[in-house]
């Protein structure tokens, strides 16, 4: 994606969905996350925050989904209000 549009699609990313969560890819799997995601939270996105994907970054527009996640899948750092 080019830089400008990727700066662009963050800055809208975090007024739409300011409450987020880095985590270390884990052992259980992008399918029991994505399971969770779809039967639990409202609104979301995430994306890799390197070329690896070695860590995932999980936006949410509602603080309770964040703190519902981070609860889930064992993150101790506090989700990050974006901006």
């Amino acid at each position: 994606m080019d830089p400008n549009k990727r700066n662009a699609w963050l800055r809208k990313l975090d007024e739409e969905c300011p409450y987020q969560l880095v985590l270390v890819r884990q052992p259980f799997g992008d399918d029991e996350v994505m399971r969770f995601l779809d039967l639990h939270v409202g609104k979301f996105d995430m994306y890799a925050e390197d070329e690896y994907a070695t860590c995932i970054r999980y936006c949410f527009a509602d603080p309770l989904d964040a703190a519902f996640f981070r609860a889930r899948f064992g993150s101790r750092e506090r989700f990050k209000l974006a901006g």
